[in-house]
């Protein structure tokens, strides 16, 4: 069974990956353009709940190197990036309380993992905090808005 566990995108059907990234889509968790791509290297997702009107999901994505290289440099960390074959990300939440659910389900391996998130994002920041994350770096600025990003690693 798929639901509610971190398995390969390659397990879920056409129609389960579309509802994914309509959810994606809709909450602007991810652009259109660089979705297609992100799937092809076939990340690991967690739908939580019900498959087609998911209540949450998320995802361990395998990053373009330039783009995670680009995020350990804009945070000024002095970690390899190189060690990081996993961002977690694509976190949606649709029912309150699944936010937890989502992480626990993501963090469940012994792979090293970052996260990058909205320096104003209280919420994913106390999740990732739970779930022993610690914060590298310094804040940068966003090239999708004015907004800044913390640098998250496990």
């Amino acid at each position: 069974m798929i639901l509610n566990t971190l398995s390969e995108i390659t397990n879920f059907s056409k129609n389960q990956i579309n509802k994914f990234r309509e959810v994606l889509l809709s909450a602007g968790e991810v652009q259109e353009k660089t979705f297609a791509g992100l799937i092809a290297k076939n990340p690991k997702i967690v739908i939580i709940d019900n498959l087609e009107n998911p209540k949450g999901i998320g995802a361990l994505k395998i990053p373009y190197d330039n783009h995670r290289d680009k995020v350990f440099r804009l945070s000024k960390s002095t970690v390899d990036p190189n060690l990081f074959k996993y961002e977690l990300g694509w976190v949606v939440s649709l029912e309150k309380g699944n936010g937890n659910k989502i992480m626990a389900l993501l963090v469940d391996n012994n792979h090293r993992i970052y996260a990058t998130v909205r320096k104003d994002n209280t919420t994913m920041i106390y999740l990732l905090k739970k779930y022993k994350f610690s914060q590298e770096g310094v804040p940068y600025l966003s090239d999708r808005g004015t907004y800044e990003l913390l640098l998250f690693i496990r």
